[in-house]
């Protein structure tokens, strides 16, 4: 009974202080800065998620920053491309991550993984940019097209085939948020395989922002 005792104690003497060691550490579980892509003067969703005391920061600053509840959500008004900071801090350490919100840059690309259909011939892809991309305020300027092939460009009502590196006024003024789908009909007896392979699996196009009404 008594050795069974010692080794209860040798056991609790040496899991305790590993136990308050953990208990004492600062951790990051969620931090994000939504949308990403705003006009100046909308306001931005930061949440965040942490272990230990918490300090969100910006750099330009904005008002409303600073110490703040272990997890939370608060809008935060921007005029220019803001770094979004968030500090964890808990005795034994300290943890920090950041995000970034770029106000109406000239223009930014947008594409991904494309599907390719033997029985329609063509590539296609669908691109939906929703609230965590981009502000609701941003409106087209420009679309181009950012592949070697021509490409068939929709979103909602408006379409339009541009040439490989060309440009369309069909979207102008049309919000950037929505769904936008592009298509690439193959070549004359080219296979899936092979148009996949030139344009590395890929459909891009670039967007111009402008910021209106």
């Amino acid at each position: 009974m008594r050795m069974r005792l010692r080794k209860l104690i040798s056991i609790l003497t040496t899991v305790a202080p590993v136990l308050v060691l953990s208990a004492g550490c600062a951790s990051i579980g969620a931090f994000s800065a939504n949308p990403r892509t705003v006009c100046a003067g909308d306001p931005v969703t930061v949440t965040w998620a942490a272990v230990g005391d918490v300090t969100i920061g910006a750099e330009p600053a904005v008002p409303e920053i600073g110490p703040k509840a272990s997890s939370g959500s608060q809008r935060f008004v921007v005029e220019r491309d803001t770094r979004f900071t968030l500090k964890a801090s808990r005795l034994c350490s300290c943890k920090s991550t950041e995000a970034d919100v770029v106000v109406a840059p000239p223009a930014r690309e947008y594409g991904g993984v494309a599907a390719c259909s033997s029985a329609e011939r063509a590539i296609a892809l669908t691109v939906p940019l929703g609230e965590r991309q981009v502000s609701s305020a941003l409106k087209v300027s420009s679309v181009t097209n950012g592949n070697l092939r021509p490409i068939v460009i929709a979103k909602g009502a408006a379409h339009a085939t541009v040439p490989p590196g060309g440009r369309s006024a069909a979207f102008d003024g049309e919000p950037v948020a929505g769904t936008w789908t592009l298509r690439a009909d193959l070549r004359p007896s080219e296979a899936c395989e092979d148009a996949l392979r030139a344009l590395a699996s890929r459909l891009t196009f670039r967007v111009g922002f402008g910021c209106g009404q």
